[in-house]
């Protein structure tokens, strides 16, 4: 159920936040350290984060400050996420960059709704990207937002094998 850009015929993006840093950091690192997420590219509003997450394939992008007092991001991705997003992609078809079996934004910071939002709306990426998942860690648990689901806010304790099986 936690299907790749091949079984998608688009890449799927899953959006993790926490309530702290110390939290996401833990948290993050234990699932990308599972053997199904080897394919995946973390973006991070954050230098340097590959190595406080321990994995090699952490691109940085700079966050844009919202240009609306909403605080859309459609706008602000034309300078920031959007542009990390529509650079992987480019590059991985290029065949600059490996493959890409999903993309997990680091979301230090951002509106868990307004990246859907954007991802829907915004053309290029809507149409090379799905917005699959959203994970708010809580300490041990991490609430599951799954926009297709009919249990919206599933809390689940931490354990990436259950996660994986559930998304």
């Amino acid at each position: 159920m936690f299907e790749t850009s091949r079984q998608l015929g688009r890449i799927p993006v899953v959006a993790v936040r926490g309530e702290s840093v110390v939290e996401q950091t833990a948290w993050l690192k234990r699932l990308l350290g599972h053997p199904l997420m080897r394919g995946s590219v973390v973006l991070s509003p954050t230098v340097q984060r590959d190595s406080e997450l321990g994995y090699s394939r952490v691109e940085p992008f700079v966050l844009a400050r919202p240009t609306s007092e909403e605080g859309c991001l459609c706008c602000g991705l034309n300078s920031g996420l959007g542009d990390a997003l529509r650079s992987l992609f480019l590059r991985v078809l290029s065949k600059r960059a490996a493959p890409v079996d999903r993309v997990v934004i680091d979301a230090l910071g951002l509106d868990l709704e307004q990246i859907a939002f954007t991802l829907k709306h915004a053309p290029f990426l809507g149409q090379r990207y799905l917005y699959q998942l959203a994970l708010t860690v809580e300490g041990e648990r991490a609430v599951l937002n799954h926009p297709a689901s009919a249990k919206p806010d599933q809390h689940v304790d931490f354990d990436e094998t259950s996660i994986l099986k559930l998304v």
